[in-house]
Parts: structure tokens; C-alpha cells; sequence
């Protein structure tokens, strides 16, 4: 199932992507404007917009969100802007009735140097000129764009600072410089990252540390970046490979339609490559879906696994249907080609038999946040078909759990796989 639809999607309500974003690798700067008085016109942001970027990945949008009382009715971002030269974007919509606020602002991903200017909102009027609600251009040398989102405690950064910066090349005017510096660049690192030649693709991936081998899998979306709050604490314990799943990160794809099953085997090529076996896997979402599928599929390779937050079946019993309802939404409405496939891999998949269940006969352990999109008795039906489990709902987090609660989180981890793995029992006292 998705990781990240939605930290970026809900609480952000402005930047749709589809994925879990460590915190340490990005940063949010906001402004919001009221359009009470302008329900029904089309509207559109503009940014100048150039970069000095350090990591490949680096990279910045633009993105705006309208808000009616029911919530967010409009939100759309630019494509990662890593332009060197100043270029002015544009995102249009309508002001939807009932609207009351726009919000919109910048995401920087890890380090460089990322220049803002003439950020501005205009709406068209009925005689079809726009007028301008709102303009920045930075001359009188304030910063009244806010770290962080508008909407809750996300996307506040202290490796990234903000700085009226004077532009020599444009003008000698203003503009609003965000810098990144020594934010950690996992899943865009050189050093550590390493093609491999799997299944008609080259499969991404990233090693660090000595150990026991560990993999990490990321959620419908993510990449190696996505687990870069946990990295430093895996690092130090294990020998840790990182892996893009295909048609994801830096990953290449083919042309066939994405599946879990195909997943999976490309982490079992790998494997075969770097000659591992009796590997930990820790597995988020779409990648606790293909870490239970090594097991089937690979025993002699798993040797335990932390699947957090898995689905075995795509429909309604498995996954609340507000969720269901997105990828169909997503897969009908976006205009990215690999947004819409990664939905349709949702919206099909997986389809595991429980009964499949009992062939996994290492020990597993099962989390789920109390609140997650996963629905909790089809967690439970998982829990109950694993011969070796146990079972984890950690509570007042959601799908992003480990994120929310990570000294928890790693904790418990550290427990299952540092641990001899035991299955207590209450029934056992009355034998």
C-alpha cells in the first residue's frame, strides 16, 4: 500500500507526492492568502525560479492548495525544478465556491541552493484580466514566507536557512535564497550507491555499514531517502542495503505493468548478486507486501522480517476505501505517467491467498499503526496465518507510524531482531 500518500498530500496539502519524505531531507517554506471574495475565477502562481543544486536528487517545487470549510479542493505542484538559470513557473486553477484561503509556497529537497523571486498570485476577473492578490519580489528585504507547513508541525528543517539574497545576473534585485547544507543524502549518494542488472532493469541501491545484511524496502512511491531518519541507527548495528524498488527512486522500469511478485524477485536477484543469504528485512507498506513475498517465494534467503503495515489483498477489507478511492482518482486524473502506474499497482494488488501464509516459517513481526489506512482485522487475519509472529499496533499513530514514534519504533525493532524470537501464550497457564 501507499507510504507517503500522504504526509506530503494531507498535511501539507499542496505537494502530491506519493510517498513517506524523511524530515531530514526536505523543507517547507509557506504564505497563504484569502480569496473569499473571489469564488468561481480561475487563479494562478507564478515563481521565478533557478538552482545550485549539490546532490543529483536535489531538487524544489512550487505548489499551491485552495481550502474550502470540507478541506483542501485544489492542489497541485510543479515537477522537481533543477533549472540553473532563472525561469518562471505557472500553476493555474479555480477558486472552487466556498473557498476561503490559498496556500502555496516552496519544497527543497537535500543541499544546495535554491532561489526564489517575484512569487505572486493573480486571478482573472470576469473581463478577463488578472489581477494580482498577492506579490513578493523581496526588495524590502523581508522573509515573509514561514518555515513549515500551515496545516500542522511538518517541514520544518534546521539544515536549511533563509536568506534575502542580492542577485547580481537579475537586475540586481532581491530574491529569496533557501540554502540545504549537510542534509543527509541517502538514496543520492555516490559513494555508497550501486547499479545492479535485474529482471531487464538496473535496480538502485545503497550500502553501508558491517553487520548481519539488513534490507530495507520502501512504501508505493518512496526510495532509499524515505528511511533516512532510521539510516544512522540501522548503519551502526548492520550491514544495511538500501534498495529503490523498480520504476521508483533511481530504479529503472520496462513497459510491463508493476506487481509485488516482480518486486520481490528483483530483491532476490539482487541478493543472488551480492551472494547473500539469512538476510533481516524491514519492510514499509508496499515493501512489507514484498518482504512477506520473499518469504514465500526465497526461505532460504529471509531470515527474519519486520513487515510494517502490509495488505495482501487490494479491496475494502484490507485498506480503507478513502484510499482506494485516491488511487482511482490518481490513476483517472494525473497526467504522470508513472503516478498513474504506481496507483494501477494499488488498485490490482497483491492478491495472496491467507493460506499462502503458512508457508512463511520464519519469525515475523507484524506492526500497524492504531490508526493506519490498513484496516486492522485484515492485520490480524495476517497475524493469525504466519505460524511465527507476533503482533505490534502501536498506538496514536497511522500509516506513517515509525515516523511519528520513531524511539519506539526502534526499539521494538531493535528487540525482534537482536532478540531470540519468542511466542508466549496466556492459554499456556491453564495447561
Amino acid at each position: 500500500m501507499k507510504a507517503n500518500s500522504l504526509l506530503l498530500v494531507i498535511v501539507l496539502f499542496f505537494f502530491p507526492i506519493r510517498l513517506i519524505k524523511a524530515q531530514e531531507n526536505w523543507v517547507l517554506y509557506g504564505q497563504s492568502v484569502n480569496v473569499g471574495d473571489f469564488e468561481g475565477l480561475p487563479f494562478r502562481l507564478q515563481a521565478s525560479v533557478k538552482t545550485e543544486i549539490d546532490d543529483e536528487s536535489a531538487s524544489t517545487n512550487i505548489g499551491v492548495a485552495v481550502y474550502t470549510e470540507n478541506g483542501v479542493s485544489f492542489y497541485k505542484s510543479s515537477p522537481p525544478l533543477r533549472n540553473t538559470q532563472w525561469e518562471t513557473h505557472t500553476i493555474e486553477g479555480v477558486i472552487d465556491t466556498g473557498a476561503f484561503r490559498i496556500a502555496f509556497g516552496t519544497l527543497c529537497r537535500y543541499n544546495g541552493k535554491f532561489y526564489h523571486d517575484d512569487i505572486r498570485i493573480d486571478v482573472k476577473t470576469k473581463d478577463n484580466q488578472w489581477d494580482n492578490i498577492f506579490l513578493d519580489d523581496f526588495e524590502n528585504g523581508n522573509i515573509n514566507f514561514k518555515q513549515g507547513s500551515t496545516s500542522g508541525p511538518y517541514g520544518k528543517n534546521e539544515k536549511f536557512e533563509a536568506r534575502i539574497y542580492r542577485e547580481n545576473t537579475k537586475n540586481e534585485n532581491n530574491c529569496l535564497l533557501i540554502s540545504g547544507r549537510g542534509v543527509p543524502n541517502y538514496g543520492t549518494n555516490k559513494i555508497a550507491g550501486k547499479y545492479a542488472n535485474v529482471n531487464e532493469i538496473k535496480l538502485y541501491y545503497e550500502e553501508y555499514g558491517e553487520g548481519h545484511p539488513f534490507i530495507v524496502l520502501h512504501g508505493n512511491g518512496g526510495s532509499i531517502g524515505s528511511s533516512s531518519k532510521f539510516m544512522p541507527h540501522l548503519i551502526d548495528k548492520y550491514k544495511v542495503i538500501a534498495i529503490d524498488s523498480r520504476a521508483q527512486g533511481k530504479s529503472t522500469d520496462t513497459n510491463a505493468p508493476l506487481s509485488y511478485m516482480q518486486m520481490a524477485s528483483d530483491v532476490n536477484v539482487l541478493l543472488n548478486h551480492l551472494k547473500l543469504d539469512s538476510v533481516y528485512v524491514w519492510g514499509h507498506s508496499d515493501g512489507a507486501i514484498v518482504s512477506l513475498i520473499l518469504a514465500m517465494e526465497y526461505p532460504k534467503k529471509i531470515k527474519k522480517i519486520l513487515a510494517f503495515a502490509p495488505n495482501i489483498t487490494p479491496d475494502s477489507a484490507a485498506v480503507y476505501q478513502c484510499a482506494i478511492d485516491d488511487s482511482k482518482k490518481i490513476t483517472k486524473e494525473s497526467d504522470d505517467a508513472l503516478t498513474r502506474k504506481l496507483n494501477r499497482l494499488m488498485i490490482d494488488y497483491p492478491n495472496i491467498p491467507f493460506s499462502r501464509l503458512s508457508e512463511i516459517k520464519i519469525p515475523v513481526l507484524l506492526m500497524v499503526g492504531d490508526r493506519d489506512i490498513i484496516k486492522h482485522q485484515h492485520t490480524l487475519r495476517i497475524f493469525q496465518n504466519i505460524p511465527k509472529s507476533n503482533l505490534c499496533i502501536l498506538p496514536g499513530t497511522t500509516h506513517s507510524a515509525g515516523w511519528e514514534k520513531p524511539e519506539l519504533f526502534l526499539s521494538l525493532m531493535d528487540n525482534f531482531f537482536e532478540k531470540p524470537f519468542i511466542m508466549p501464550d496466556s492459554k499456556d497457564w491453564f495447561k
